[in-house]
């Protein structure tokens, strides 16, 4: 029995060393793989057996191959890459927005109204003068362009972002069904020994892509193998994926983070700031012809809100120079007047607008601090990920060079045993 036991677990340690090295190779060829994780063959020892002298060793088996990963770790990882992806796609969204109604005061719809205003005032100096007339009936019609304008683009971008919802929720949704099926395969091919690494990688990787699109929660049921996945709304946790089961989101999900949680926020916001120009241009009309309408029995614009908004080339034809200069005068005093707007608050035109654009630049600074924030959490955590998860080429190329030696251990091993059969059958003989 010795020589045959001897032989027996030097065999068996050249087929473990074999599958030691090449479970070393796959390291080192899917070491750039994404979603790949660091696979060990893991040794048992053999059940001894009794003999007259005690119990002896019969040497190891190859009794399963693992991998690294953490599922705390992935998870913390996951919702940093949520929120990472729910500022950058907030910030995109929202700079764009802040290009849009880009005003320093200097142009846009703060110079326009300023212009406006100073119109009028030349025009109290010398009410008579069709130059100065002009200049009114021009920076009326400027001023009325250029609240048309920004509008329009905002109108634009909101008519875009429905699509990038939907674009985004289709994605979600190919990934979702792709979850389900791996814990599928994975629960028909997993054993009480083994796993399928190959499909518990894609599953991650799919996961993790996920994860930039919706809040993922997930849970692994360790008697199948399967893993269940939530997602966050408006109402609390929402099931999207339930073992072999994928429940689709709609546009209509309340989802609060990843990138479809970013442009809803943008869309949100975008909504709000285009009824504050609406109700800038309504105010400004309002105030504007109340002034016009009593002075000159006329009014200088028209339209129902900031998209039609337009101006009278003809508001001051026929009128006195004592009409003109009460109409001058009463801008001027409107110019530094607050006034009550439909959202209840109190400001005078030009500090209403100012309001607006700074709310835009407050909401476009927060989004980028955030997201600069997430995005050095996630490569933080990226890097505690791959410390445990990912392949170390160095480590690999001294686990060859043991697994090497070992093998050429096992192989003299090997050779001595049959050097010793043959010096027996000799001796037999």
């Amino acid at each position: 029995m010795g020589l045959s036991l001897t032989l027996n677990i030097a065999a068996q340690t050249l087929a473990n060393t074999q599958l030691e090295i090449q479970t070393t190779s796959n390291n080192i060829s899917n070491a750039s793989t994404k979603g790949y994780a660091q696979e060990t063959a893991v040794q048992t020892e053999n059940p001894t057996i009794q003999t007259t002298f005690g119990f002896l060793g019969t040497g190891a088996s190859i009794s399963q191959i693992t991998q690294a990963r953490d599922n705390f770790l992935e998870q913390q990882l996951m919702n940093a890459t949520t929120n990472d992806s729910q500022y950058t796609s907030l910030s995109t969204e929202l700079t764009s927005i802040q290009s849009a109604c880009s005003d320093s005061g200097d142009s846009g719809i703060s110079e326009a109204l300023g212009n406006f205003f100073d119109s009028w005032s030349t025009l109290a100096q010398d009410p008579t003068s069709l130059s100065n007339q002009t200049g009114v009936y021009t920076a009326a019609q400027s001023l009325a362009s250029s609240i048309n304008s920004t509008y329009n683009q905002l109108n634009q971008i909101a008519t875009q972002i429905p699509g990038q919802i939907q674009d985004t929720v289709n994605q979600a949704n190919t990934l979702i069904n792709q979850i389900a099926q791996l814990n599928t395969a994975i629960a028909q091919t997993s054993t009480s020994t083994s796993q399928p690494n190959d499909l518990i990688d894609e599953r991650y990787e799919a996961m993790d892509s996920l994860s930039k699109l919706i809040p993922v929660s997930f849970s692994q049921d360790p008697a199948t193998g399967m893993v269940n996945v939530n997602t966050t709304d408006a109402s609390g946790s929402l099931a999207v994926v339930s073992g072999a089961t994928g429940t689709p989101i709609t546009t209509s999900s309340t989802i609060t983070g990843g990138q479809l949680g970013g442009l809803l926020t943008a869309q949100t916001d975008l909504t709000g700031y285009m009824n504050q120009f609406d109700d800038f241009a309504s105010t400004l009309m309002s105030q504007v012809n109340s002034i016009t309408t009593t002075n000159l029995g006329t009014d200088v614009f028209s339209g129902s809100g900031a998209a039609t908004i337009t101006a009278s080339n003809s508001f001051l034809s026929g009128q006195t120079s004592t009409n003109l200069g009460a109409s001058a005068n009463a801008m001027g005093v409107l110019q530094d007047t607050p006034v009550t707007f439909t959202d209840n608050s109190n400001a005078t035109l030009q500090n209403y607008l100012s309001n607006i654009q700074e709310t835009v630049g407050d909401d476009v600074q927060q989004a980028n601090n955030n997201q600069s924030f997430y995005d050095s959490l996630t490569s933080q955590l990226q890097t505690q990920q791959q410390s445990v998860s990912g392949v170390s080429l160095d480590q690999e190329m001294v686990n060859v060079i043991q697994e090497q030696q070992v093998y050429e251990e096992a192989a003299k091993v090997v050779s001595t045993v049959s050097t010793l059969w043959t010096a027996v059958i000799d001796m037999v003989q």
